[in-house]
């Protein structure tokens, strides 16, 4: 599509979660807020693979999604870009572990700087709802979320 049409998008939020509990965030350049790595689903590619590949681009490490957390969508998650592009995201949201002993790296454009915090002092300049995800990725409820936060 072209122009600012509102566009349909799967995207994907990484929760990961180290051997010391504690939770990968990047500072992002776009917001200035911290959050979790997430990105949208190229063609072709699982919602799995995707997380995959953000965090790996992000990021620098290579993780392996343990947990569907939960799959948020509405009006809630509707986008509207400095630019104009407006996205109505269906983003499903992964507990992850890292599997390799690399430390994170700013690795990307897309970020200022990228690190774990220890889960009782994450950073204050969060969006609520990335707080209410970290919070579910760190239950062990089998179950995934269907709707919007509270």
């Amino acid at each position: 599509m072209i122009g600012s049409d509102l566009l349909l998008v799967p995207g994907v939020t990484a929760v990961v979660i180290n051997n010391h509990a504690e939770i990968l965030l990047q500072l992002r350049r776009d917001t200035g807020t911290w959050a979790p790595p997430s990105g949208g689903v190229e063609p072709g590619e699982t919602v799995a693979e995707c997380a995959v590949r953000e965090v790996r681009e992000e990021a620098g490490i290579t993780i392996l999604p343990e947990a569907v957390v939960a799959v948020l969508s509405g009006e809630e998650y509707n986008v509207t870009y400095p630019n104009g592009d407006k996205l109505a995201t269906v983003t499903t949201v992964f507990r992850c572990r890292p599997i390799d002993n690399s430390s994170p790296r700013v690795n990307d454009n897309e970020s200022q700087d990228i690190r774990y915090f220890s889960c009782d002092a994450l950073p204050k300049n969060m969006l609520p709802r990335h707080r209410w995800m970290i919070g579910l990725a760190q239950t062990d409820d089998p179950r995934a979320y269907f709707n919007p936060p509270p």
